[in-house]
């Protein structure tokens, strides 16, 4: 009879509604009173089943709400979960990111008269981290390769070095690096990479020859004077073609952008990419020569 009633009439399922129903039986026999009164107890139970059941479902939202916060990546993660997640990331960004070695050569008190010559005509100076005013004297610029583009790194600490020296022509070729040079590393990606050390390759098959009125006389003449000056007719130095192809693939930033390739010497080109602030010592096994440009 109850299940009937309810599905007639939905609404009168209500504990009021069979509290006001017991008091209206009026004539009802004391059997019908009776039922009633246990079917509300019943209904009792039934609904203090379903608070207890919706306390524990409230408690477990709260709980995996909790969890999610402080799961997420807004929330400050401890040092061991920030290494973790760093080293999960390192293997994806090593494949796509490479880098090169800016070279600067530091010509010592005993070394070639052209060497010391060209670094005192060009220096320049830059304010290190004490405030004071620092020289910077270098007479050469190369460019370093760790591996070619096939990505296979090179034997005993070798590299594909990239430049022009005097009495020479544009040379890519393997070499160790003497104590003397000065290093900036700049992390490019892997496909600037490849472009970067296919377009010098290019370059050392073409003869370009040294030029050293350019050279020496980079910080002296007109921009519009030395710009009539070709690398087919009257060759090249280490700074300007470096300078020329670094331009040509975006590597440097925007103070490197706008300089002017003609005039750049390994003193402008050190202070392009940094100065002091990027640079490092080379240590690796010795080469012996006489760099120049």
């Amino acid at each position: 009879m109850w299940q009937q009633m309810m599905r007639e009439h939905p609404a009168h399922g209500t504990k009021a509604w069979c509290v006001q129903y017991i008091y209206t039986l009026g004539e009802s026999t004391a059997t019908t009173r009776g039922a009633f009164v246990a079917l509300l107890a019943g209904m009792d139970r039934v609904l203090q089943c379903r608070s207890q059941i919706k306390t524990r479902q409230l408690a477990t939202t709260r709980v995996s709400v909790t969890a999610s916060v402080c799961l997420s990546p807004q929330t400050p993660l401890r040092a061991s979960q920030y290494c973790n997640r760093a080293e999960r990331g390192a293997p994806e960004k090593k494949a796509k990111e490479k880098f090169i070695d800016m070279m600067y050569y530091v010509p010592s008190p005993d070394d070639v008269l052209i060497n010391r010559l060209v670094a005192s005509a060009t220096a320049k100076t830059e304010i290190v981290d004490t405030g004071e005013e620092k020289a910077v004297k270098f007479s050469h610029a190369e460019v370093s390769f760790p591996c070619d583009e096939h990505n296979n790194y090179f034997e005993n600490d070798k590299t594909m070095g990239l430049s022009i020296v005097q009495n020479s022509t544009v040379h890519f070729r393997l070499k160790s690096w003497r104590d003397e040079y000065v290093a900036i590393r700049i992390y490019i990606d892997a496909i600037i990479y490849d472009k970067l050390y296919k377009t010098y390759a290019l370059l050392a098959l073409q003869n370009i020859k040294f030029d050293r009125f350019a050279t020496y006389a980079a910080v002296l003449l007109p921009v519009d004077v030395l710009q009539r000056r070709t690398r087919i007719e009257h060759g090249t130095y280490c700074s300007e073609i470096i300078t020329e192809v670094l331009q040509q693939c975006e590597i440097g930033g925007p103070l490197l952008a706008s300089a002017v390739a003609c005039q750049s010497t390994p003193n402008m080109l050190y202070l392009y990419l940094g100065g002091h602030k990027s640079a490092q010592v080379v240590r690796r096994p010795c080469e012996r020569g006489i760099p120049g440009g």
